[in-house]
């Protein structure tokens, strides 16, 4: 049976375009002269010759094994174009018996004695390549400048005037604004997803569709009906909505070879390109967060607490100090209402034997804590933003920029030496015949001593990399921050954005003290710790619980009065919460236990006797102070620590 193969493709020839129907005619025409027909047509229309992967050529192939004898092609690039293919397709014809006729090239497979086939094959590759190397070099002159036009993303829209203008889409960019919300405040692709699926918001591909209609083009291109985690997580990575234009972001090292992804630094990049729709703080701060819940195993805030302004504010940065776990946020109902705090996962899902402690801290006393912490950290912010000292960070670059250079030196060294040995061995190997043993244990043994060299010192490197301060615009952030706590304060209260701006990870240890570290290393500048001045606090509270009891004339005291009386100095106490301090004072043998209910404690203790054991928690307190001058002096903020408060409860 005889067989007509024809092709056609992009990258042919425009001047010398010969059409499906054409090469038919030629392929049919030189079969008539022939006294022979065409039984059968394989054909592949709009396939490039440089890939062999093609329908038509891959069944034609095929079929060789069962009824086709004779193939006629019109000439080799409609074979193909990639010269080593062809001729080992030609050699595949051989080896089969099969016939192959080439009709502009004089070519029978039954006859090769053609020693130009490699020079043809060779000619027809290295026009598409020319082709292929034209058409980059053009795009990429148009990327280098800015001007290649891309299909805009959602979100966006080209002006129907002047096509070089990006317009912003008003319900595409709230929605765009939404997701980033959305993450931000604790929830992951999956929840987006789903969120946006159930608020029938429309995906990009269905806005993409309605778009075209309205313009009255058709294409073939998928809709997806529900958003996908994907969907989602593209619009978070693309710096595009932050006004930056990114071109040759994809590359292909081959003729019609796969694309793969340009690193960053090689891509031409073109910032304030566009009206923005989200700004580059809330952009940065996205990616932090998309690094540290990958590191932390983060699955989102799927036990957000309904009804709960703040679900789960702590999100990916809540820790046990103790196991390293992070701390998992727990519900309770209670009769008072809903009790909400945070556990070691660990201790919760394995027990003690896995951590010793539970490290349970309130939701309401750690946002007390946080928020206590950020005032107290004002004044010492401020002070570091007066006196930070650009000059000392450029300082610090140059040093380690002439160490990074020095490094890398090295490294090339040892490089080039090694390649000087590897090719000295080979040379050994060839003029001493029967010393292979010995020279190879030689060259092995020194190889061994650079590799490990260059190991070290590429380590060295990357030490480096990870431990310098690569930002010049340090004071800019600490400005930033300032901004944060300001707000902050000015408020009264935290939202889970303010948390992941300022704060990079709390860890709590097993009586449920918090240690709050600070971003951009600003608790490495702030000369103040958090847990010292908590406990501080409490000895206070201690303290002022001590002379209240001194100061009751009657001999006797109750938790209701001492409740009564902290609360009018300003503390939010209750009956419950004090009596853990009532506890202390009966182990200190302040108070003893009667069997009066109208008069609880007895006070065994004199004034003087107290007050010498309020010595041991304010060493500095002056003998005279009242409870009142206790309070107004040491406690500036209300928060109370859960040193014993959690006895109570």
């Amino acid at each position: 049976m005889n067989a007509g193969y024809v092709r056609l493709s992009r990258d042919d020839d425009k001047k010398n375009y010969i059409s499906i129907e054409h090469q038919k005619l030629i392929i049919n025409q030189y079969a008539t002269e022939q006294g022979v027909v065409i039984d059968r047509w394989y054909e592949d229309d709009g396939v490039s010759g440089y890939i062999f992967d093609r329908p038509g050529f891959q069944q034609l192939m095929a079929d060789l094994e069962k009824d086709i004898d004779t193939v006629y092609v019109k000439d080799f690039s409609r074979l193909g174009r990639h010269n080593a293919k062809v001729l080992l397709l030609l050699d595949e014809f051989q080896e089969r018996g099969k016939h192959l006729i080439v009709i502009d090239d004089n070519y029978d497979s039954m006859d090769s004695s053609d020693d130009t086939i490699g020079i043809k094959t060779w000619f027809n590759e290295r026009y598409v390549k020319d082709t292929s190397k034209k058409i980059k070099r053009a795009i990429e002159a148009r990327q280098k400048e800015g001007t290649l036009m891309t299909q805009p993303p959602f979100g966006y829209r080209r002006n129907e005037k002047d096509k070089t203008i990006l317009e912003i889409v008003p319900k595409e960019a709230e929605n765009i604004k939404l997701v980033y919300e959305l993450y931000i405040s604790g929830s992951g692709y999956r929840k987006i997803a789903n969120y946006l699926t159930d608020q029938r918001i429309p995906t990009p591909s269905m806005v993409r569709h309605e778009r075209e209609l309205k313009e009255g083009r058709m294409t073939q291109r998928s809709i997806a009906a529900k958003w996908t985690d994907s969907m989602v997580k593209d619009l978070l990575d693309n710096d595009f909505y932050t006004g930056t234009f990114r071109l040759k972001k994809r590359a292909r090292n081959t003729v019609h070879g796969k694309d793969k992804r340009v690193p960053k630094e090689e891509q031409y990049i073109f910032r304030n390109h566009h009206p923005a729709i989200i700004d580059k703080a809330a952009f940065s701060l996205v990616q932090e967060l998309k690094k540290k819940r990958s590191r932390t195993n983060y699955r989102g805030s799927h036990r957000q607490w309904l009804g709960s302004e703040i679900p789960n504010p702590f999100g990916s940065c809540l820790f046990c100090k103790d196991c390293g776990s992070r701390l998992t946020p727990i519900r309770r109902k209670t009769s008072s209402g809903e009790r909400k705090y945070y556990i070691c996962t660990i201790y919760n899902t394995k027990g003690k034997s896995y951590c010793s402690k539970a490290h349970l801290i309130e939701e309401e006393d750690l946002l007390e804590d946080v928020l206590t912490y950020i005032k107290m950290c004002r004044s010492a912010l401020c002070e570091v933003i007066v006196t930070y000292d650009l000059k000392d960070f450029e300082a610090e670059k140059k040093s380690i920029e002439k160490k990074r250079q020095e490094l890398h030196t090295a490294i090339s060294e040892r490089k080039n030496q090694l390649k000087v040995l590897l090719t000295q061995k080979v040379k050994d190997l060839v003029v001493t015949a029967g010393n292979e043993k010995l020279i190879n244990e030689t060259y092995d043994s020194l190889q061994k001593d650079l590799l490990g060299q260059i190991h070290g010192l590429e380590m060295q490197f990357k030490e480096l990399d990870e431990t310098a301060i690569k930002t010049p615009d340090v004071k800019h952030k600490l400005k930033n921050a300032l901004d944060v706590v300001d707000k902050i304060i000015a408020r009264g209260t935290l939202d889970r954005r303010d948390i992941e701006l300022l704060i990079d990870r709390i860890d709590v240890d097993e009586n449920g003290m918090p240690e709050i570290t600070l971003k951009h290393g600003l608790s490495d500048l702030i000369a103040y710790n958090p847990a010292e001045e908590m406990n501080h606090r409490e000895n206070t509270i201690i303290a002022v619980v001590m002379k209240l009891t001194s100061e009751d004339e009657r001999g006797y005291t109750s938790a209701k009065y001492l409740s009564e009386h902290m609360t009018e100095l300003g503390f939010k106490k209750t009956k419950q919460s004090i009596l853990p301090y009532i506890r202390l004072m009966k182990e200190l043998g302040i108070l003893e236990d009667t069997d009066n209910p109208l008069k609880p404690y007895q006070i065994l203790k004199s004034k003087e006797g107290i007050t010498a054991l309020i010595k041991k928690y304010l060493p500095n307190l002056p003998k005279e102070y009242t409870a009142k001058q206790i309070s107004e002096q040491y406690l500036h903020y209300s928060s109370v620590n859960r040193r014993y408060a959690s006895d109570g409860f």
